[in-house]
């Protein structure tokens, strides 16, 4: 491209741009641009000025097609039939001088998700328009019914879902979750409660017309049955997957909301997934930060953030559902529905609009999840840190889907920690009660004098490198009738089963 016309015309390279030649008149084309820039990331169209395949021509409007084409620009984006909604102000639509010639500049805003969708004519389904790489495109009417959703200021998730009961919500997810919260905030009022009342207190249940309970969106996403939950969300899907660098092998692992033998909700859906991630984020040393064991660093926490961004942002009306794909040690992290605000407001951090408030603040009692939108300076301040490829965002909105790309390798720096390997190494030899033990004999002598454990626990006690291994242990040891699974989630322990 030129750049010098491009300086001229004070843009970018990579600015969204649209120029027309416009010698008889306002191309009807213009307002296809329009609608497009509006849905999407703004842009700016250039009357006069002829677009070649790789350069510009400047070939300038004369001061009487300048008055007339403003006239006749501002007379028809005025005009409801023709146009839904006027977003410009004044200094949107200037002429401006280039090479000597006078060319009318049109800047169109992104919109704001109150005004989307932009369309043309009079019905939003036949003249609603985004943009991408290849041009303007036709929005299908179930991204244009995405968009008129969003407008709303009262949170989706919360709202109540009379036709239903609680009954449609897991009370093992419930029980699992109240286990992290009161340990998480221990002198809580809420920890008193009832669930039907802890549940009200989350807003993921509210009092019906008729009086009694019933979850909300919210409620019944995070708690709820997968059944129940395709009953208003039929294209509700969860999808983990482990995939093997052998084409003939087709997955190495795989887990969804649809298998039956789990209750295929978000919140189990998260600690499902981040506990097998996490395992391949092999921390190499135990480490201690400010006096206190820290198991999990900042990667970690970032990677949850990530899982927990996409659900909260999910738009569930939306197809093909929430898609995580882990092929080697790279991951992909991906939700149907685009974000509600600029990528330039995205990648500046520190504002949010997640789609589903209420989720990401359930999340938040659970420590997982941010709520004031430094999310994504998290996970690249992680990366950097680590200096691992920096994550890859994709926005697409012609699929109307947001995806993460992360690349994964070995914890090499850890601030403010120090390294306690070495220090239990030397407890351990100032006994001989583990040293000659199998790994099963160190479980069942630490369940003697503790009376449950955990997977960290047993990782560390069998010396283990990273959880994936403690885990086949307790789960052999299970299919043995040694032991037994208590809760879910990060609340699981493993006691010796009755006869032990």
């Amino acid at each position: 491209m030129d750049h010098n016309i491009l300086r001229q015309l004070e843009v970018e390279e990579d600015h969204e741009l649209e120029c027309k030649l416009a010698a008889n008149g306002i191309p009807v084309s213009i307002w296809e641009t329009y609608s497009s820039f509006a849905n999407t990331n703004g842009g700016t169209i250039f009357l006069g000025v002829k677009e070649h395949r790789d350069s510009f021509t400047v070939e300038g409007l004369t001061d009487k097609q300048i008055i007339k084409y403003q006239k006749d620009f501002w007379s028809t984006i005025n005009n409801k039939e023709k146009v839904s909604r006027n977003i410009l102000l004044n200094h949107h639509v200037r002429p401006i001088t280039v090479e000597g010639k006078k060319v009318l500049r049109i800047d169109v805003p992104a919109a704001d998700r109150h005004d989307k969708p932009v369309y043309i004519g009079v019905d939003p389904m036949t003249g609603t328009y985004r943009r991408d790489y290849e041009g303007d495109f036709l929005c299908s009417e179930e991204a244009v019914r995405a968009m008129f959703s969003d407008q709303r200021d009262v949170a989706a998730d919360t709202e109540i879902l009379d036709e239903m009961g609680l009954d449609a919500l897991n009370r093992d997810t419930i029980r699992g979750y109240r286990v992290v919260f009161e340990q998480l905030h221990g002198d809580h009022p809420w920890n008193l409660l009832e669930n039907d009342e802890f549940l009200m207190k989350l807003r993921a249940a509210a009092k019906n017309k008729t009086g009694g309970l019933s979850p909300t969106v919210s409620g019944l996403l995070f708690f709820g049955e997968a059944y129940r939950i395709t009953e208003v969300f039929p294209h509700y899907f969860l999808d983990y997957r482990e995939e093997s660098e052998d084409r003939s092998v087709r997955w190495l692992f795989r887990t969804h909301s649809d298998e039956g033998d789990w209750s295929g909700n978000l919140y189990d859906f998260y600690y499902k997934v981040i506990n097998r991630m996490d395992d391949d984020i092999a921390v190499p040393f135990v480490n201690r930060k400010d006096g206190h064991r820290v198991d999990r660093v900042d990667v970690h926490a970032a990677l949850g953030e990530a899982v927990a961004n996409a659900l909260a942002h999910a738009d569930y009306y939306g197809r093909r559902g929430v898609v995580i794909v882990k092929k080697g040690k790279e991951i992909t992290i991906s939700n149907p529905g685009t974000i509600r605000i600029t990528r330039e407001e995205f990648y500046a951090g520190g504002n949010s609009d997640p789609r589903n408030p209420n989720i990401l603040k359930m999340f938040g009692f659970a420590n997982v999840g941010e709520r004031a939108g430094s999310g994504i300076d998290k996970i690249m301040t992680a990366w950097k840190e680590q200096e691992w490829k920096k994550p890859e965002f994709d926005f697409s909105v012609r699929s109307d889907r947001v995806s993460l790309k992360l690349e994964i390798g070995q914890v090499v720096y850890i601030p403010g920690t120090a390294d306690l390997r070495k220090e239990r190494l030397e407890e351990q030899k100032s006994t001989d009660q583990y040293s000659e033990l199998s790994k099963e004999q160190k479980v069942l002598l630490y369940l003697k004098d503790n009376g449950s454990i955990t997977t960290q626990a047993a990782t560390i006690l069998c010396e283990y490198k990273t959880r994936a291994g403690a885990r086949k242990l307790l789960e052999k040891m299970i299919q043995n009738g040694v032991l037994i699974k208590i809760g879910s989630g990060p609340a699981t322990k493993y006691k010796m089963s009755e006869g032990q």
